[in-house]
């Protein structure tokens, strides 16, 4: 069986232990720092997603099953919350100065170079949005009553995630022109709204401050 260490110190599964699952509700019940949770899990090195643990938990138990180092790091939730916010916004800024450019390049004969950073920009975005609605739900914040420049957060939320539909349109019609455009114009202006979202979520989010 693997060896479990926790936020770098190793620990020894409980007596009787016959699974992985038994010794993680250990680690959740006897192990973690007060006031904290599990911030990420490593095996061999390699991270275990949050999306497959929650698409298919049983096959990323069999996955840290081989490992022969399980490495289990902590946090408190407001590191957690400042860290993933600090991303946030950090993206926010290399997307304002990356769509631009990337646009530019859509006008023309886009090579694998656009896509790639064009599908880079989907997950960031998918990430972006993911965040935002956790946080909006730990802490209470009803999305359509946090005003915007002039509009709800949640019309914003929405009229994006219709732009990136026709993104994803655009990209299996193989209109390039339209995506250009769709970035420039659509894309590109709500860069702003994301970050001043964040910051009013930043704002009204106790362990952010």
């Amino acid at each position: 069986m693997a060896r479990f260490y926790v936020n770098e110190r190793e620990i020894v599964p409980p007596p009787g232990a016959t699974s992985f699952e038994e010794i993680l509700r250990h680690v959740d019940k006897a192990q973690l720092p007060p006031n904290s949770v599990v911030r990420n899990v490593n095996v061999d090195g390699n991270p275990i997603l949050e999306d497959n643990m929650d698409k298919d938990p049983a096959a990323t138990i069999r996955q840290m099953e081989k490992g022969d180092k399980v490495e289990i790091v902590t946090g408190t939730v407001e590191e957690i919350v400042s860290d993933s916010l600090r991303e946030a916004f950090a993206y926010l800024e290399r997307a304002g100065e990356g769509i631009p450019a990337l646009a530019r390049r859509f006008q023309a004969d886009p090579g694998p170079e656009s896509f790639r950073a064009l599908v880079q920009l989907y997950e960031g975005f998918y990430w972006l949005n993911l965040l935002l609605s956790r946080l909006a739900e730990n802490y209470e914040i009803v999305l359509d009553d946090l005003p915007v420049q002039g509009a709800p957060a949640a019309e914003h939320n929405r009229r994006f995630l219709s732009v990136l539909k026709q993104l994803l349109d655009s990209q299996e019609k193989g209109d390039w022109v339209l995506i250009s455009d769709l970035l420039e114009y659509e894309i590109a202006p709500m860069v702003p709204v994301w970050k001043e979202m964040f910051q009013m979520i930043a704002d009204k989010a106790p362990a952010a401050r």
